[in-house]
């Protein structure tokens, strides 16, 4: 049983929703912000794989364990992105390439000094 001291307010009459995290109004949390730039720890060698499971047999190009924010991802996405001339994605924090990139995928960032 959940002791009175450990419980927290999830809503308030006066400024609305609670952040579960820092207790503050959800409109003036920064705990979202500071995890989306947020590094995330990671082996130090960043991997690529090919992946078609789910995706009515079409491949994506997934490269994962890159120590960059979520944000310095998205700038490298879109840089990957019009260097290949596909279309792509960030999701959990690993960019998402369409078609199998993964040889020229390996060549820019070994170009960009990543471990691959």
């Amino acid at each position: 049983m959940k002791d009175i001291a450990d419980s927290h307010p999830v809503y308030s009459t006066d400024s609305g929703s609670i952040c579960p995290d820092c207790s503050k109004p959800v409109k003036g949390c920064v705990c979202r912000e500071l995890r989306r730039n947020a590094l995330p720890e990671v082996s130090g060698k960043v991997k690529i794989r090919h992946e078609t499971a789910g995706r009515k047999n079409k491949g994506v190009t997934i490269i994962y364990g890159l120590p960059l924010s979520q944000e310095q991802l998205e700038k490298l996405a879109m840089k990957l992105k019009s260097t290949f001339g596909t279309g792509g994605t960030v999701k959990d924090r690993a960019i998402e390439l369409q078609g199998d990139q993964r040889e020229k995928a390996a060549v820019e960032l070994r170009r960009l000094d990543y471990s691959v």
